[in-house]
């Protein structure tokens, strides 16, 4: 079953490129920084077989998409890279290596190609001594070394090493992990209450970080949870009209696909979301030239 960590190894490939060395991939094209509104999505398992399913779609903060691929169709590719759940790192180093030039290098038809950033999964409380602060001072090493980097971070709990990268520029989005539906085989244990996604929101308010902070939806899937539900797009229009009116600073949604099997039911909950967020958040209105 695919799942956070079981995407590691997706990325993993961009690694064989670190033994080409800093000059080249310094010298390779570098794909285009994000700009807002942002419109992501975690896993967008069908986009290889039907972009229109994802027309709104401008950030897959996955790893899912080859950068190359997204630059193509005007989208932006961030790669995964392990947050504070990092199961072996003693040390930044982790990460300074992670998210430099080299590791965001792709080869396609002996072209090079630089992605442009890292998706962090993901901030939670973390398990191991140190290794909060090694996350810290690894992120903000990579972005003094490369400050064109698009720094993402997916989090739980806003906690306070992450609000100061927030406000000092080394992270560029936040997105609130917001999972109300979780498909049964998940286990009861694996979805939010409501309540606690807007706490999370809320949170962000506070802290005054909504302007780089956006909600993320999930799991977007057609199987029903621990409790027979089914997510419906009634509910997802929703929540998404409560979340843009309440936090109205939020620079876009995200939304996180499961790894349910493709149906039409699925293809349609994904389209619905992709609408959604095209209409809440919408590109801005373009500049009109100037009358002669």
């Amino acid at each position: 079953m695919m799942n956070r960590r079981n995407l590691l190894g997706l990325s993993a490939g961009a690694l064989a490129f670190a033994g080409a060395g800093t000059a080249r991939a310094a010298a390779a094209p570098t794909a285009k920084r994000p700009q807002p509104p942002y419109r992501v999505w975690f896993q967008p398992r069908q986009f290889h077989r039907d972009m229109s399913l994802y027309r709104h779609m401008t950030i897959d903060a996955s790893g899912w998409i080859d950068p190359a691929l997204c630059e193509l169709t005007g989208r932006s590719g961030l790669r995964w890279v392990y947050g504070t759940q990092n199961p072996y790192a003693e040390s930044p180093e982790y990460w300074t290596t992670e998210l430099a030039p080299p590791a965001r290098t792709s080869s396609h038809l002996g072209e090079q190609f630089v992605g442009p950033g890292v998706a962090i999964d993901e901030w939670v409380p973390p398990q191991r001594p140190g290794v909060e602060q090694y996350l810290t001072d690894g992120l903000r090493a990579a972005k003094e070394a490369d400050p064109n980097l698009f720094l993402c971070v997916w989090y739980t709990d806003l906690r306070p090493p992450l609000i100061e990268l927030i406000k000092d520029g080394t992270v560029d989005l936040a997105i609130v992990e917001g999972y109300t539906h979780t498909p049964e085989r998940f286990g009861p244990g694996a979805y939010l209450a409501w309540t606690t996604c807007l706490r999370r929101c809320d949170a962000a308010a506070e802290a005054n970080t909504l302007d780089k902070t956006i909600f993320s939806f999930g799991h977007i899937t057609d199987e029903p949870h621990i409790h027979g539900q089914r997510l419906s797009p009634e509910q997802l229009t929703e929540r998404a009209e409560e979340i843009k009116d309440r936090y109205p600073a939020m620079p876009g949604v995200a939304f996180y696909q499961s790894d349910s099997p493709d149906t039409p039911e699925l293809r349609a909950l994904v389209q619905h979301c992709d609408r959604l967020s095209g209409r809440l958040w919408p590109d801005a209105p373009a500049e009109k030239a100037p009358a002669e």
